[in-house]
């Protein structure tokens, strides 16, 4: 007796391990899915501006890194108690311009290198709602909590999406060509925008993804919203705010990329690899104790037998951290 109705992921090409530099664009499913990657030491690079939700933000943002144009003063602005720019999340505001502008501009260059050298690059699309400054015309990534009136809302058409799709792609094939690049649409609602809002805008989203996939021979779909909406549809995958996805219901979904992306041989190293980080995450209470010495030594050797086998694989941050109990 089945009690879901499965999901077939098309067959990949694409194999990702620990010698894969692999990039995160877009919106919160994004930073939670590369968080399973991050907290598995495989080289990442997530969201440099920080979440973006909209393709027409991800366009700007990608042409800017490939051409590696720095901001400047004019770009950011003051709104009384600090400094933001349009493109970036509130994270890099601050009270000082300068600091706001180096903060902005070293994510910049540290994503163009990053990006260089990418094997894969997800990129994971939130809404086709997008907001417009009035008096420009020009699409925001983040509002700041700024007057709305400032702002223009609009769901873009598919025909907008596809172009800003093909730009962003365009953007990483020069700055990389041998990038590889899976479009997915985020599962997690919108319903501000009201149930029929959210699907209009998911729907727009999976068609402009859709017609990208199959123009471009390094891009592919993987289907983030078709497993969450039909595998996992039950509330009892869906945090408390029924929203955002569980962390069983992100686990499983990570699980299936796994499936698509990892070799025989990673999935398998997969498993050793997380019983060691469960192992090194330990707490410790008392490191000058005879056990807490003997249990990190017998760690230490752990950690360097699998870099050892692994290849790819960095437990530098963990051998330091047993080396300083020894």
């Amino acid at each position: 007796m089945k009690w879901t109705t499965p999901v077939e992921i098309p067959k990949s090409d694409i194999r990702i391990d620990w010698k894969s530099n692999v990039a995160f664009i877009g919106s919160c499913f994004a930073e939670n899915i590369s968080h399973k990657f991050t907290d598995l030491c495989f080289r990442t690079a997530v969201n440099p501006f920080g979440i973006v939700y909209n393709p027409l933000s991800v366009a700007n943002m990608l042409e800017r890194i490939a051409n590696k144009k720095l901001y400047t003063a004019d770009e950011i602005f003051f709104d009384g108690e600090n400094y933001h720019c349009w493109d970036f999340h509130g994270s890099f505001s601050s009270k000082d311009s300068n600091l706001c502008l180096q903060q902005m501009n070293g994510a910049v260059e540290s994503a163009h290198a990053f990006l260089q050298k990418a094997d894969v690059v997800f990129m994971t699309l939130g809404s086709a709602f997008c907001y417009f400054l009035q008096e420009s015309g020009t699409v925001v990534s983040n509002c700041h909590r700024q007057n709305a009136n400032l702002f223009r809302r609009e769901l873009v058409s598919v025909e907008r999406i596809v172009f800003a799709l093909e730009s962003a792609v365009q953007s990483l094939q020069t700055l990389n060509p041998q990038v590889r690049i899976v479009l997915t649409v985020s599962p997690l609602r919108h319903f501000k925008d009201g149930a029929h809002g959210n699907q209009l805008s998911k729907a727009t989203l999976l068609l402009g993804a859709n017609s990208v996939a199959n123009t471009f021979k390094n891009v592919e779909y993987f289907p983030s919203y078709e497993i969450a909406m039909d595998e996992l549809r039950d509330y009892r995958f869906y945090a408390a705010d029924m929203i955002h996805l569980s962390s069983t219901a992100e686990d499983y979904i990570f699980e299936k990329c796994g499936e698509s992306y990892f070799s025989e041989e990673t999935r398998r190293n997969l498993s050793r690899v997380e019983s060691f980080l469960k192992l090194s995450n330990h707490r410790i209470f008392d490191a000058d104790s005879f056990k807490v010495k003997t249990f990190a030594q017998n760690a230490l050797l752990q950690a360097k037998d699998l870099q050892a086998q692994i290849p790819g694989l960095d437990l530098s941050a963990e051998i330091r951290r047993f080396e300083s109990f020894i």
